[in-house]
């Protein structure tokens, strides 16, 4: 036999030079596999190589695999093409990598030939497939012209071409069979993954990698899982789980968690991938104000995750608003005011600084109390009107039904801590008490009681220290803590709590701060466990609307535009509320309300109180009727008032006392006319009556003679 193909090989040097070559290739590579297998074993090693490099030469040839042994170098299966896995590459490859590969066709537009030799380029991203015809039609050829049979070499040639050309024209998409398959994280990350955790685990080089460590097709998805089983002798401890967690972790984008699971018969560690950080909604720099209808549901502005709607029916109903001065905190004030208001609620503005919530004044529903006696009895008739309320629900609920029904109720002190120092001045220099005032006192239990009777608070303040309020408890009731423009460190702190991270904002933008989520219905929770006691908003501008809306709200009742206290008090009320809190006395015709006589009510009867009218620092100018004098501090200038009662010459003309001071009448200031009143009300002596109009006392000019004296004497002192 071997004579025989010797002497053929002699006659036809060409073909036997064409089948050995057929022949050798395959064989040689066969034997040089061989021989580096066997020396790895002889090293101590193993045969087989890392995954994807199993089976001989001839095998991957046929296949269509890549001829050298070793990971894949691209993601291309049988029948998909894939993308170049690049693991070798410099720091100055990857500066220079361009954009493009199976994404981009520049060759396309330079021409066939151009993009026949790009598509030749990327042969080892060619489908299996297609690298298995191609490889397996050269011996086609050769063999079909070592046997003289041209055509079928011809024809195999053209077939090729024309998908060659089809393939390089169309691109990675024009068929379906030639879309790229992208690289996963088993390819791109788990060969150099697996080398730096095969020796942390003990694991030998014949293990293959899919054995133990599965990766998902993408990494960058959240709730990804990556699963590493552990072998079942592996000591570990917590120094192998920390280089175990570091090698992992260390490969891939984003943050993971990892869950052991070493109590299994089939030990394991799995990492999920946390979900990336929302990103955070930019807050608009202006935002209108929505009604809701609700009395107990205030729309406040807008948060990052959404509408803040503060929920004033929760155990602590109360609104405190904290801000520096000039931050805009009395412009959010309006909010709470008006939306009672459209609700058919009432409101008492306490504003010792009297110049905010100018709005208001004059408006159904509201009154504005600015001096320091008059908000007393502000305080003092609030209080008992919620006791009075408190007691008639508890009526209502084992069905008596009276004839005057409490309404809701709100309270509104703007700058309570100026309130506070200007109520212990009074006390202690004015009246000339002692001890503590009782106003703070039922501030306090106004805070804690009012939820049940409908009686709320809204507080303005600078800061919301233990000091202010009186007690942790009265301002636990607060549930709603508000920040407006810059804050402090110790300011965030007593308003949230030390532990509260502070939240950053932008406090150059007016309206710009921070609410409190106690009383919300949603609330975020943080990685840690802790629930977010604060966020950003941008609260709503109302101010410009304040007017028309306060216009279109329903009137106030009868007793409420008279300046009668409520009518739901009663006699026993009042009582029972002086017995407890000591309020007679502050009350319309109460020893330090400009009274001088001891309200004695009758204990024995519910029959409605009847009081003297609650005064209400409203601007001067809505003063009017027969006999009044417009105009004053508020108004007019003191020339043109005084030409105008002197061209109205009317005798018995009425004046306020802050009119009278600027007249000319009284030659004190407002504040001096009014210490010297209480200081001649204190000492026993007759102060004249005067006229109640629209909650303000005016006089004539012989009842303020009578007292301040005429304008050439000097004024008799009090004492």
């Amino acid at each position: 036999m071997y004579g025989e193909l010797w002497a053929w090989a002699a006659e036809q040097p060409a073909r036997a030079a064409a089948a050995a070559l057929l022949l050798g290739v395959p064989v040689a590579g066969a034997l040089a596999q061989q021989r580096q297998a066997d020396r790895k074993k002889t090293e101590g090693g193993s045969g087989a190589t890392s995954d994807g490099g199993g089976g001989g030469v001839l095998a991957r040839f046929v296949a269509g695999r890549d001829l050298r042994p070793g990971d894949p170098s691209s993601s291309a299966s049988w029948w998909c093409a894939g993308v170049e896995v690049a693991r070798d590459r410099t720091a100055e490859d990857i500066v220079a990598e361009r954009s493009g590969g199976w994404e981009t066709s520049k060759e396309v537009r330079g021409g066939v030939l151009r993009s026949l030799a790009a598509g030749a380029a990327r042969w080892r991203c060619w489908p299996g497939a297609a690298r298995s015809v191609v490889r397996l039609a050269v011996p086609v050829v050769a063999v079909a012209g070592w046997l003289g049979r041209w055509p079928v070499v011809a024809a195999v040639v053209g077939v090729l071409a024309v998908a060659g050309v089809l393939a390089a024209v169309t691109g990675p998409v024009g068929l379906g069979w030639w879309r790229p398959r992208p690289a996963g994280a088993d390819l791109v990350h788990g060969p150099g993954m697996w080398a730096a955790l095969r020796p942390v685990l003990g694991v030998g080089e014949a293990e293959r990698r899919r054995k133990w460590l599965h990766l998902p097709l993408d990494v960058s998805l959240a709730g990804a899982r990556v699963v590493l089983r552990l072998p079942a002798g592996w000591a570990g401890g917590e120094t192998g789980m920390k280089a175990v967690d570091a090698i992992v972790t260390g490969r891939l984008p984003g943050e993971w968690t990892a869950h052991w699971h070493r109590t299994v018969a089939a030990p394991y560690v799995e990492w999920v991938r946390d979900a990336a950080p929302e990103k955070p909604r930019v807050l608009p720099k202006s935002v209108d104000w929505i009604q809701t209808g609700d009395p107990l549901k205030i729309y406040f502005g807008e948060t990052p995750a959404g509408p803040a709607y503060v929920y004033t029916g929760t155990a602590t109903p109360h609104i405190g608003v904290s801000g520096e001065t000039g931050s805009g905190k009395s412009t959010l004030l309006y909010i709470p005011l008006v939306a009672a208001r459209m609700a058919g609620w009432l409101v008492t503005v306490i504003d010792p600084k009297q110049n905010s919530l100018v709005e208001a004044y004059g408006k159904s529903g509201v009154r504005i109390h600015t001096e320091t006696y008059e908000c007393c009895m502000a305080v003092a008739e609030f209080f008992v009107s919620m006791m009075a309320a408190e007691k008639y629900n508890s009526r209502r609920y084992r069905g008596y039904v009276g004839p005057d029904a409490p309404v809701g109720r709100v309270l509104i002190i703007d700058e309570l801590p100026s309130f506070r120092e200007y109520v212990a001045a009074w006390w202690k220099y004015i009246v000339k008490e002692r001890g503590f005032p009782p106003v703070l006192i039922w501030i306090q239990l106004i805070l804690m009681q009012g939820r049940s009777s409908n009686h709320r608070v809204v507080v303005g303040t600078h800061q919301f220290s233990l000091d202010v309020f009186g007690s942790t408890m009265a301002r636990d009731q607060v549930g709603t803590k508000m920040v407006v423009g810059e804050v402090s460190a110790p300011s965030w702190a007593v308003a949230y709590g030390v532990s509260a991270p502070l939240v950053d904002y932008d406090e150059t933008i007016p309206g710009r701060g921070a609410i409190s989520l106690k009383g919300r219905r949603r609330k975020k929770i943080l990685p840690d466990g802790r629930v977010e006691r604060a966020e950003e908003i941008q609260y709503a501008y109302i101010t410009p609307e304040v007017s028309d809306l306060l216009d279109a709200c329903p009137p106030a009742p009868a007793w409420w535009e008279a300046g009668a206290p409520a009518p739901w008090i009663t006699a026993r009320d009042l009582a029972r509320a002086d017995s407890a809190a000591a309020v007679a006395d502050f009350l319309p015709g109460g020893r330090y309300a400009g009274g001088r006589e001891d309200l004695t009510p009758d204990t024995d009867t519910d029959a409605p109180l009847t009081l003297g009218s609650m005064p209400r620092s409203e601007p001067l100018s809505d003063v009017s009727g027969p006999g009044v004098v417009s105009g004053g501090e508020e108004g007019l200038a003191v020339a043109d008032l005084v030409e105008q009662v002197a061209a109205e010459g009317i005798e018995e003309q009425r004046y306020t006392i802050a009119q009278a001071c600027a007249v000319g009448i009284i030659r004190k200031s407002p504040g001096a006319a009014r210490q010297y009143k209480s200081a001649w009300i204190k000492a026993g002596k007759d102060f004249p009556e005067g006229e109640v109009i629209r909650g303000v006392s005016c006089y004539t000019r012989a009842e303020l003679e009578s007292v301040f004296g005429s304008p050439g004497e000097e004024n008799a002192d009090a004492d």
